[in-house]
C-alpha cells in the first residue's frame, strides 16, 4: 500500500484538462487509501520554515509561559502533554492520553452564529503568545495560505461526491478552519498503549498535514497493518476526514491513522482542517437538498457531530 504523490498545481492555472487529471488522481487516492501527498501547492518553502522555527521556539518556553495560554471552556490555545484522550473514537477508547502538545488556533465566529454556538468548544476569543513575537503573524499568513489551499482541493472533491464544481461552496460560505501547531516530545520507553496520536479518524472534511523530517505518522492498512507516510520537504499529507466520507455516501475513505513518537527526536508537526459550517448536515449530499421529515430523526449538522467529539475527548474548564 502506497500513498500517491499528486502534483496540484493545474488546479491554479487556465488548464481544464490538467484540472480533471489532478481530480481523476485525488479521487482514486481518496476512494482507496484515504490519503495522498500534495506537491505544487503553492504554499511558499519559506513560509513553512518561518512557521515550524516559530512553533519550536514557542514549544521550548518554560511550560509556566505556555500555561498562560491554556485552552479553557473553547478550545483555543495551548494544550499541555497528556490532556487529550480518544475515548470516544471510531477505533475504540484509547487507554492512555496522546502524548503530544499543541497550540489550536480556530476563527473567530461569525455574528449570524454566536448566539447558537458561542458556549460550544468553537467559541470564545483566540489567545496569542507575545513571544515568540514571530509567532501570530507566522500562523496568520500560512492559516490564509491554506485557506487558499482547501478552496481549490474542495472544488475537486465537489466533483468527486457527484456535484459541479462549485456544489460544495454553500457548505463553506462560513468555513470552520481549524489550525493546530503539534509537538511531540521524545519517548524513549514507549509502551504499547502510548501514542503521540491514538488511532483515529479525523472529524471534519479535509486535513492538510505538513510534517518534518522526523516522521511518525503511520496509516492502517485494509489488512490491518500499519504503515509509514512518506516524507516529501514541503509537501503536504491529505486526508479524508468523517464528514467528507458520510457526505461521498461512504466512497470517499475517512482512514484510520496514527502518530508515534520518536525515541530520541521531537517531531514537529501542522495540521489544518479545511471544514464547512456549522450548521452543515452530516450525511450524503445526494440527500441533503432534500425535505427533512419532521417523524424521522434529524441528521446531526457538523458542528453538533465536531462539539460531541471534543467535549468527550478533551478536558475543558468549567
Amino acid at each position: 500500500m502506497q500513498v500517491p504523490v499528486i502534483d496540484i498545481s493545474a488546479l491554479y492555472e487556465d488548464d481544464p484538462n490538467g484540472w480533471d487529471q489532478v481530480m481523476e488522481q485525488l479521487y482514486d487516492a481518496h476512494s482507496t487509501v484515504g490519503f495522498s501527498i500534495l506537491t505544487g501547492h503553492g504554499v511558499p518553502a519559506r513560509m513553512m520554515d518561518d512557521l515550524f522555527t516559530a512553533s519550536a521556539r514557542f514549544y521550548a518556553l518554560p511550560l509556566e509561559k505556555k500555561l498562560a495560554y491554556r485552552y479553557g471552556a473553547n478550545l483555543r490555545g495551548y494544550l499541555p502533554l497528556n490532556t487529550s484522550t480518544l475515548i470516544r473514537s471510531t477505533l475504540g477508547s484509547a487507554r492512555k492520553p496522546n502524548y503530544s502538545e499543541s497550540f489550536i488556533v480556530l476563527n473567530e465566529l461569525d455574528e449570524s452564529l454566536w448566539r447558537q454556538w458561542s458556549g460550544s468548544a468553537m467559541g470564545g476569543y483566540q489567545v496569542w503568545p507575545t513571544e515568540p513575537k514571530e509567532f501570530e503573524i507566522a500562523v496568520r499568513r500560512y492559516r490564509a495560505a491554506m485557506t487558499r489551499v482547501g478552496e481549490a482541493i474542495v472544488r475537486c472533491f465537489s466533483c468527486m461526491v457527484g456535484l459541479p464544481r462549485d456544489g460544495l461552496d454553500r457548505y463553506y460560505e462560513m468555513p470552520n478552519p481549524i489550525l493546530r501547531l503539534l509537538h511531540y516530545p521524545a519517548l524513549a520507553a514507549r509502551d504499547a498503549n502510548q501514542f503521540g496520536s491514538a488511532p483515529h479518524t479525523d472529524y471534519g472534511c479535509l486535513t492538510f498535514i505538513a510534517q518534518d523530517d522526523v516522521g511518525g505518522l503511520q496509516i492502517k492498512a485494509a489488512d490491518g497493518s500499519w504503515f509509514d507516510v512518506p516524507i516529501i520537504p514541503h509537501a503536504l499529507v491529505l486526508n479524508t476526514g468523517q464528514v467528507m466520507e458520510a457526505w461521498s455516501g461512504g466512497t470517499l475513505k475517512a482512514t484510520p491513522h496514527r502518530v508515534i513518537n520518536h525515541p530520541e527526536k521531537s517531531r514537529y508537526s501542522v495540521g489544518f482542517f479545511y471544514d464547512c459550517g456549522l450548521n452543515t448536515r452530516v450525511m450524503p449530499v445526494a440527500s441533503m437538498t432534500e425535505p427533512m421529515c419532521a417523524c424521522k430523526p434529524q441528521p446531526k449538522t457538523y458542528g453538533e457531530h465536531l462539539e460531541t467529539l471534543l467535549r468527550a475527548n478533551y478536558s475543558f474548564a468549567d
